[in-house]
């Protein structure tokens, strides 16, 4: 079943400010890499040195303080929070939203390559490592035959999951019927009061307390 959202509904549970638990959860995923981290630390400790360079106390050496600070903590601070204000807004940007309230169809495992690394072995040859990782992929539907499937990585917590548990979710997409170019919230597992997704896009207790209202204004 799909519940069609008005616009204030949609304000009510999708944050455009980074939430404390969608920052952990982007702190957590593969998007803060050592790469990133590396490059922070080296470009940082340079406008440091260059802060003591232009001695203590000067507009230069201030400038190049402040700089290093902040782009020390740019992978751990100014940059998860940007990037997820971003992706926020343009979840939120989507013309159409629903409640979306059905069954687990199909759960599925497999193991997929997520990205491939050039190495040097010790004889100089060069070669690619693949970097493997398990998947769940989730395939939730209605009675009204609307189907959406989410993958997200596998985990211990998710070995509960099967077939027919009650899910709850968000969906935004482009057309009213919420079929064309759809993006799922994370989904809400209700006998498990388990959330499954890889992205966290919603106030998740307000979510819920307006699926409760919703769901019981349409069984009245």
């Amino acid at each position: 079943m799909l519940l069609e959202l008005t616009p204030e509904e949609v304000e009510q549970v999708t944050p455009i400010v980074p939430t404390w638990e969608q920052y952990i959860r982007y702190l957590g995923s593969a998007a803060l890499t050592a790469q990133r981290i590396v490059i922070a630390i080296g470009v940082g400790a340079a406008f440091l040195l260059l802060s003591r360079v232009g001695g203590e106390g000067s507009l230069l050496g201030v400038t190049m303080f402040i700089a290093g600070m902040l782009t020390l903590l740019y992978p751990f601070f100014w940059g998860p929070l940007y990037a997820i204000a971003r992706r926020n807004l343009a979840f939120r940007e989507l013309p159409y939203s629903g409640l979306f309230f059905g069954k687990v169809l199909n759960v599925r495992r497999r193991t997929v390559v997520v990205e491939e690394r050039e190495k040097v072995s010790e004889d100089g040859e060069v070669y690619i490592e693949e970097v493997r990782e398990r998947q769940l992929e989730i395939e939730i539907g209605d009675k009204e035959g609307s189907r959406y499937t989410i993958r997200v990585r596998d985990e211990p917590r998710y070995d509960s999951i099967v077939k027919n548990q009650t899910v709850l979710a968000m969906v935004k997409a482009y057309s009213p019927d919420l079929q064309r170019r759809p993006v799922l919230s994370e989904v809400y597992i209700v006998k498990l009061n388990e959330w499954i997704g890889d992205v966290s896009y919603l106030k998740r207790d307000a979510f819920l307390e307006l699926a409760d209202e919703l769901l019981a204004e349409y069984a009245s």
